[in-house]
Formats: C-alpha cells, structure tokens, sequence
C-alpha cells in the first residue's frame, strides 16, 4: 500500500468498500488525494452495520456525509505511541478525537484500532471497528 495514495489504497481493500464508496459519494477523492501526510481512521464495513437508524438517514445527505468522513482524518501523522499517550488531536471536522489505550487495544473515541500505521504514499491508515460521529 506505500506506492498507492490514501483512497486508493482504502479502495483496494474490500473490508473498507462502505467507507472507499461514501468517499466517492461525498465527492472527497480529490481532497484526499491532495493531501499529504495525514491519517485516516478508516470504520470496517461491519461498523456501518452498527449506526442507527437516524445515523443513516443523516449521511444520506451529501454535506452531512463530507463532515462525517472529514471526522475521521486528522492532519499530520498519528504514531502508535501517539495513541498510546492519550489527549486528543483535532479532526478535519474540526472536533476533537480521543486518542488512548485500554490494555492492548488501542482507541480513538469509543472505536478500537483493528488494525493501522499502515503506510501509504500520502499518509497513515488506522481500520476501525466503528464510525467516528462527530457531534450534529
């Protein structure tokens, strides 16, 4: 995934297809790709599963859908031990993420990184396990 920019490489996996997809909808790919040195937290397709039923229907709306992806990118690159450290960073949203960690498991907010520092030509992935709202 290092030669492959963020949505790309978010586009190649098929576990990211829900997410790769709302950010072609929100019209965001162009953003994206012009960004450098950034970290995605990218939900599982199983975390949209887990939004309710008003969630839902709020994404349905284009903007409302470009301020929740917005929610999961933070400028600059997050390191595992910048998790690990806890405090907070702010979101292209302009609210802030929680960062810490439980145990082994590391957080941002209330989802559970799955997976992250995965590389990529123009910032860092982290797969979580929900949807990162940032408040309406």
């Amino acid at each position: 995934m290092s030669n492959q920019g963020v949505v790309s490489a978010t586009a190649s996996n098929p576990q990211l297809s829900v997410f790769s997809s709302a950010i072609r909808s929100a019209a965001l790919t162009r953003e994206l790709d012009a960004m450098r040195s950034f970290t995605l937290f990218v939900p599982v397709n199983s975390a949209f599963a887990g939004l309710s039923r008003s969630d839902v229907t709020y994404l349905r709306k284009q903007a409302n859908l470009a301020r929740v992806i917005r929610h999961q990118v933070v400028t600059g690159k997050v390191t595992p031990t910048r998790i690990a450290q806890g405090g907070s960073v702010i979101a292209l949203s302009g609210n802030k993420l929680t960062l810490g960690k439980r145990g082994s498991a590391y957080r941002v907010d209330d989802a559970t990184v799955v997976c992250g520092n995965i590389k990529t030509a123009n910032g860092t992935i982290y797969v979580i396990d929900k949807v990162l709202l940032p408040p309406k």
